[in-house]
């Protein structure tokens, strides 16, 4: 897997996890991926960078950290080179501060399983799965087909994930649930689902007939998490949710109405209209990330690994991992996490 110019800043960060991760050293140097860059021309890269300023450039500044701080090359690196590697540096630097980025949206070292350095990436083993497989599941983009005899597919494990990361962030990992279709843990059919849901959420009553009832699976609804009180009446924080793992996931951003998807399944509206949620594997740009943000709360890779580090259940935490050493060995990946 190699970086593209063309690509953008998210996938190539991307592929620069995936490249330290499958390395049999567990690590990337800086230097490596600024002698790879040399294959592209430099009317590439001035092409979406621009001209360098100078003839030569010294790398100057503290350390990189990505704990706080601007990005900056150590001082100890001052050889001086040629106008061409320096663009090639300032598009490692993007780079880097995007990497940078992720490791403080994760907020915790076992969420977030590499360390950056101002020479390089360096992969450690860490005990939560969720940001290797969200990686994984985005890098290769395995949105249905089955990865193991014994695994469910991407998708179905991905909206286990995401309603583990409802949970806790409601502060409950017990009151969510995956609804997305098809159901493994809940009925099979939507009838039957939406009278469960009703009963789990004390709200609706029950599903209402209409007409194509017979028909829908899931209604585009895959996580419903909730804030429950001892009294387990109505007028609740509810949190419906969308999952999109494919390459066309912006399409789906506005799909899922909790509103008009309880006047259209449920029997009595619930007394709090539930919260619209979206959930995507990826690491999104900032205007990508405002947009699918709007009038919905976005979880994101991150957002999803901080939640999940080292809350989640035995058996999916199991499956996670187990999917992720298979995925790995499709890839011609023999290296054991």
């Amino acid at each position: 897997m190699t970086v593209d110019l063309s690509y953008t800043v998210e996938h190539n960060a991307d592929i620069l996890e995936w490249t330290c991760m499958t390395n049999s050293t567990g690590y990337l140097s800086w230097t490596d991926v600024i002698r790879n860059l040399n294959a592209f021309s430099k009317g590439e890269a001035t092409t979406t960078y621009g001209e360098p300023d100078a003839e030569y450039i010294t790398w100057k500044g503290d350390p990189i950290t990505w704990n706080g701080g601007p990005l900056t090359w150590s001082g100890s690196n001052t050889a001086s080179v040629p106008p061409s590697t320096e663009i090639f540096e300032t598009i490692v630097d993007e780079w880097i501060e995007s990497l940078s980025d992720r490791a403080q949206a994760c907020g915790s070292k076992n969420a977030y399983p590499f360390d950056i350095s101002k020479y390089g990436l360096s992969f450690r083993k860490c005990s939560s799965p969720a940001y290797q497989f969200q990686l994984l599941v985005s890098f290769n983009n395995h949105s249905r087909g089955n990865i193991g005899a014994n695994e469910a597919p991407a998708h179905k494990l991905f909206e286990e994930l995401s309603a583990a990361a409802a949970g806790q962030y409601l502060g409950d990992s017990k009151t969510s649930i995956a609804f997305g279709f098809p159901r493994s843990s809940f009925p099979k059919g939507f009838r039957e689902a939406v009278n469960c849901l009703a009963e789990l959420l004390g709200e609706g009553e029950a599903c209402r007939d209409r007409q194509g009832l017979q028909e829908a699976k899931d209604d585009k609804l895959d996580v419903v998490a909730w804030k429950e009180f001892p009294d387990r009446k109505a007028s609740k924080l509810i949190l419906f949710g969308q999952c999109a793992i494919g390459q066309h996931w912006s399409r789906k951003v506005n799909e899922l109405q909790p509103e008009k998807w309880c006047k259209r399944n449920f029997i009595e509206l619930p007394a709090v209209n539930p919260i619209p949620a979206f959930f995507v594997p990826r690491t999104l740009s900032e205007r990508d990330a405002e947009e699918a943000g709007i009038d919905q709360i976005l979880l994101d890779r991150c957002r999803i690994s901080s939640l999940c580090s080292g809350l989640l259940d035995d058996q999916l935490e199991k499956r996670l991992w187990n999917w992720i050493r298979t995925t790995l060995l499709d890839n011609g990946q023999e290296r054991t996490l």
